[in-house]
């Protein structure tokens, strides 16, 4: 069906020899497939380059201090929404605000004394290195780093203590000119756009499916254009989407919703891939289902468009395997799946004042002061900053103090491994300080004698930092990086910057704070890939156990809690698996790697499908027995045999995360035993609530057992 070159064209990305030199091939085409443009993607980087532009005219007209600020904070901040942009600016000026009146308050006191003083100054950066790891919201972890940093030098220097606080309070206006010149700029695109981009992405991410179903079940092989997006797509992941999710700041159930209906469009894609390199010709059974499957594809994708919802019906049954075509009964799983994403049910605090009441728990993660990986990643982050800050301060050499702002702005990043780590940093500092820093200040700015000029070469730069900060997560630091240099050098002051030595030692701060990033922090601060992919294998496998038998705890203020404590993390670790995995992959196309270790992280990829299948169906669940009339439909007969086999199923996952972990020796067998006792007991007493809930346990036992012979050939 598929043509052979677009067959090996699509495999090739997944299975390589682990012993070969530097795949620049694959390197290629990943950089194609990255930048690349997607829907919505020139809309934003417009957004960002007019924002970031009319920043700089006003902070360069009124000559505020620190002008990199505001431009650099009007490219971080959320745009996937207007109340996303604006509740993100109002905590990044809040977050200003806390951090200035910090620095303030400890220099009152310990500025007197060298020593408390430099005590001091490592405590905060410690401090600002644990915000960095376990705070929320990326914007307001930056928005309290950042000031800190900045003031360091402000309150080394020999200035008079009056102007010293002076020019720290200067760093909130900047930063309230930042946001509101941005807030302003989202507000005025709003009045032409109301769409939600996420959902959009999700409708994008579906229409070459539906597109590559059709095809097939015409008996032609899809378009060139089809087949690019769907390789694009397999390509760049969803990660941006995850990114775009995270930064919406929708509550704990539409977040699960949204990061399921993400997932399995995921799944989704590269299931298509797959259905395009089949070698056989559909049967007339296929063509059925494959006209279904891109029926109901339209149908959802017309849903999502209208109301950002998927109703129940009506569904695609579920078919038996195909010989011809093996992945056609997974997609008609996953489309199966979709239906149950958005369904009502009433465990979950739905209450509009819920996020209110709890924000205080929203600034920083579930797991923020019990994890000790949050202290490994504070106490490296703080060695690399320290190792600076000492450096430039005993060289005497006060221009290079960019390099522990840099430290800051690096840990901001969510990209993972070392490798990939340094890579974008090296590549980011020599694109925004060498090539549009200081190579432009050599041919570029002398002829430049008005600020109109200037915010034509810094509208360009800008949109060039933009395109990439827009890619998924394995790319998007790259175009930060290349924003953060650039400001660097050109966005010092008033004036516009010609003066090599300024830029100089600006440039040298920044290679400075990449070196002991990379030589300090990533030897301390994060684990091998391996080590990282199995513990948070294990730790969603054992939240799923969790969150199987929490409808167990009758009291409704438990269940929510519990319900919304147990959505975060896994949404969070899933998030942070595929983060992982990508990373992993980067690292696997350009290091030596043995072949078990790639054997092994292809396993658990495909062990993914099974975990996010039994997370979704353990949801439709807890809907399920969240209905207000499920105590008249089920006997309490019935609900102590699904309370017992909830438990038989939580145990059994709990020794599968054991085996995993090396604290077994056998995973659990696995049986019908407990599925076959549930089905005769609500077969007595008999209802449609009765009969979804069976049919549902029997999809977790299915997937329980994918999930276990995909873990039992990886470990």
């Amino acid at each position: 069906m598929a043509s052979p070159n677009f067959a090996t064209q699509a495999t090739q990305f997944h299975h390589r020899s682990a012993g070969r030199s530097v795949s620049w091939l694959w390197f290629r085409e990943f950089i194609r497939w990255e930048v690349a443009p997607y829907p919505g993607r020139v809309n934003t980087v417009a957004r960002m380059t007019i924002s970031a532009t009319l920043v700089m005219i006003v902070v360069v007209t009124f000559r505020i201090p620190n002008p990199f600020l505001a431009a650099f904070f009007s490219i971080l901040l959320a745009r996937e929404n207007l109340a996303a942009t604006w509740r993100g600016g109002r905590v990044v000026v809040l977050a200003f605000v806390a951090a200035s009146l910090y620095t303030v308050l400890g220099m009152m006191l310990f500025r007197g004394y060298p020593v408390t003083h430099f005590f001091w100054v490592i405590g905060s950066l410690y401090l600002v290195f644990f915000v960095i790891r376990t705070a929320s919201n990326y914007a307001a972890a930056a928005a309290f780093a950042v000031p800190i940093a900045v003031a360091l030098p402000i309150w080394d220097g020999s200035l008079p203590s009056e102007m010293q606080v002076e020019n720290t309070l200067w760093l909130v206006l900047v930063i309230a000119v930042g946001v509101g010149v941005t807030v302003g700029t989202e507000a005025l695109y709003r009045i032409f756009d109301h769409s939600d981009p996420l959902i959009a992405s999700v409708g994008d991410l579906l229409l070459p499916v539906q597109q590559v179903a059709e095809a097939i079940a015409s008996l032609h092989a899809p378009s060139k254009a089809v087949r690019d997006r769907i390789l694009q797509y397999q390509m760049i992941g969803t990660g941006r989407l995850r990114t775009m999710l995270q930064r919406q700041g929708l509550d704990p159930t539409q977040r699960a919703e949204r990061s399921a209906l993400i997932s399995l469009s995921d799944r989704l894609v590269g299931l298509a891939a797959n259905l395009m390199c089949a070698r056989t010709q559909p049967g007339e059974n296929d063509v059925i289902r494959l006209r279904a499957l891109s029926t109901r594809l339209g149908a959802i994708r017309a849903e999502l468009r209208e109301s950002g919802v998927i109703s129940a019906f009506p569904r695609v049954l579920e078919g038996q395997p195909s010989s011809g075509f093996p992945m056609l009964q997974d997609m008609e799983r996953s489309v199966g799946l979709l239906n149950e994403v958005f369904q009502p049910g009433e465990i979950g605090d739905h209450s509009q004042d819920a996020s209110a009441r709890h924000w205080w728990r929203a600034l920083f993660r579930q797991d923020a002061f019990q994890n000790p990986e949050n202290l490994r990643f504070a106490f490296a982050g703080c060695l690399s900053a320290s190792v600076c800050y000492i450096l430039y301060n005993a060289l005497d050499w006060p221009g290079i103090n960019t390099s522990v702002l840099t430290c800051i702005v690096t840990a901001l990043s969510t990209i993972g491994t070392s490798l990939q780590a340094q890579f974008l940093r090296l590549a980011g500092f020599v694109a925004g300080g060498l090539i549009l820093g200081i190579s432009a200040q050599i041919l570029i700015l002398p002829g430049i004698d008005s600020i109109f000029g200037f915010a034509v070469f810094f509208a360009t730069a800008t949109a060039i930092a933009a395109w990439f900060a827009t890619s998924s997560p394995r790319l998007s630091y790259f175009g930060v990086q290349i924003a953060l240099a650039f400001y660097f050098v050109h966005l010092q002051g008033s004036e516009i910057q010609t003066d090599l030595t300024i830029a100089r030692d600006k440039v040298i701060g920044v290679l400075l704070g990449i070196l002991a990033m990379g030589f300090i922090f990533d030897r301390f601060g994060t684990k091998s890939d391996a080590e990282q992919l199995q513990k948070l294998l294990v730790q969603n496998i054992g939240l799923l156990a969790q969150l199987g038998v929490s409808p167990v705890a009758r009291d409704r203020a438990i269940a929510v809690s519990q319900l919304n404590r147990f959505r975060s993390q896994i949404n969070d670790n899933f998030a942070s698996l595929t983060s992982q995995m990508d990373s992993v992959q980067f690292e696997f196309e350009f290091r030596r790697r043995r072949d078990e270790d790639v054997a092994e992280w292809e396993r658990i990829q495909r062990a993914q499908p099974a975990l996010r299948s039994i997370y979704l169906q353990e949801v439709s669940l807890l809907s399920h027995r969240g209905r207000s009339d499920i105590d008249s439909e089920l006997t309490q007969h019935q609900n102590q045999a699904l309370d017992h086999f909830l438990h038989e199923y939580s145990d059994e996952l709990m020794h599968i995360a054991a085996w995993i972990a090396h604290e077994e020796d056998a995973p659990a067998r696995i049986t019908d035993d407990s599925i076959r006792r549930l089905r005769q007991i609500f077969e007595s007493h008999s209802s449609p609530n009765s009969q979804a809930i069976t049919d549902i346990c029997q999809k977790m036992v299915s997937s329980l057992v994918v999930l276990r012979n995909e873990c039992w050939l990886a470990f």
